[in-house]
């Protein structure tokens, strides 16, 4: 950096402890990244590995969640002595480092910065950020994606924003505004969430296992011995083959029997062990999509995610004629931040306009 370049002082340290991944970012007072860590302790991993050393699994599961979190954040802690740190996903679960509860839905987003769970971390406070759940004849849970939801929003509201700037208001206005009101977010995972919005409310949301799936076939099925490696960063012609037979066989023939036809099909060498990850996945995505929309029909849906996860949802929703809002997987750092504002654990530096 260069001498006269602005000074960008740290003011958050944001993280996302996921089932299966941990990411943090350093903000600073506009929300901007200065630095970030990612590994493969996941709070799945962390909680195993206390539950099989300790009989006191609450108290261990807590003290193996502190020493990773100092051990990864480390260098931030000891530059910015005091900084805030929040932290949403499954840290915050009853398998976590401590239970930060739930708000029930429809919930409003901006309720989450007022129900945050206090946990001390040697010589810093950690904040977890509650999860949602929807309660009566289908209970479901979310923990994590409603960050992300807030940093899909405030993405998605400055494209709107920057796009409607210079048109004219006309009789189609209201129509308009109501229907961007209500909206379809899926944030593809190891387990996908599609979610109902109204606003900055939510309105429900339902969960696919689709990412777990993939991993357990993958790694303890039969049709893991004929993999050879998993799918690729782009989706091949194999996932479209998948797609395919889901969407022509998935009513009469289902889901478990389709499944085995990757390994039939490996068998009269009409398909390669090279391709069979890709099938899966075509498949499995191929099923989720397709009873989503089925459910809960949609002609927009944004997309919040990975590149690689998002291309083949992508490809999943436009083949069944719905148009995509792609979000980068950035959202979850920016919703974070927005937390954060919200809580008061950060103040901004700069104007709204040059935040969004």
């Amino acid at each position: 950096m260069a001498d006269d370049a602005p000074r960008r002082d740290a003011a958050l340290v944001a993280l996302d402890w996921g089932t299966t991944t941990f990411r943090a970012w350093l903000l600073d007072g506009t929300g901007a990244v200065l630095d970030e860590v990612r590994s493969a302790d996941g709070a799945l991993t962390l909680s195993a590995r206390a539950d099989s050393a300790r009989a006191d699994s609450p108290r261990a599961r807590a003290a193996a969640f502190e020493a990773t979190f100092a051990r990864l954040c480390r260098s931030w802690l000891d530059e910015h002595p005091g900084i805030p740190v929040l932290c949403s996903g499954m840290a915050g679960s009853n398998l976590g480092w401590a239970d930060a509860g739930y708000l029930d839905v429809p919930a409003e987003l901006g309720g989450l910065a007022y129900r945050l769970t206090v946990v001390p971390a040697g010589d810093s406070v950690v904040h977890l950020v509650p999860g949602l759940r929807a309660t009566g004849a289908h209970p479901d849970v979310m923990r994590g994606e409603e960050v992300q939801l807030v940093g899909a929003l405030a993405a998605t509201s400055a494209a709107t924003s920057a796009g409607d700037a210079g048109k004219n208001r006309d009789a189609g206005t209201d129509h308009d505004a109501a229907a961007e009101r209500r909206r379809t977010v899926v944030l593809p995972g190891t387990h996908s969430k599609w979610v109902r919005l109204d606003g900055g409310c939510v309105a429900g949301f339902s969960t696919a296992m689709t990412g777990e799936l993939y991993g357990l076939l993958l790694r303890d099925s039969i049709l893991g011995r004929l993999a050879e490696g998993e799918a690729g960063p782009a989706a091949s012609d194999a996932f479209t083959w998948g797609l395919e037979a889901e969407a022509e066989q998935g009513d009469e023939r289902g889901l478990p029997a389709l499944l085995f036809t990757a390994r039939t099909l490996v068998l009269a060498d009409r398909l390669a062990g090279a391709q069979v990850a890709d099938y899966l996945s075509g498949l499995l995505i191929g099923a989720e999509v397709r009873h989503a929309l089925r459910a809960e029909p949609a002609d927009v849906v944004t997309l919040c995610g990975s590149p690689s996860t998002t291309d083949r949802y992508r490809l999943a929703l436009e083949r069944s004629g719905v148009t995509v809002r792609a979000v980068g997987e950035d959202a979850a750092a920016r919703g974070l931040w927005r937390v954060a504002l919200d809580a008061g654990l950060a103040s901004l530096d700069t104007t709204p306009e040059q935040l969004a």
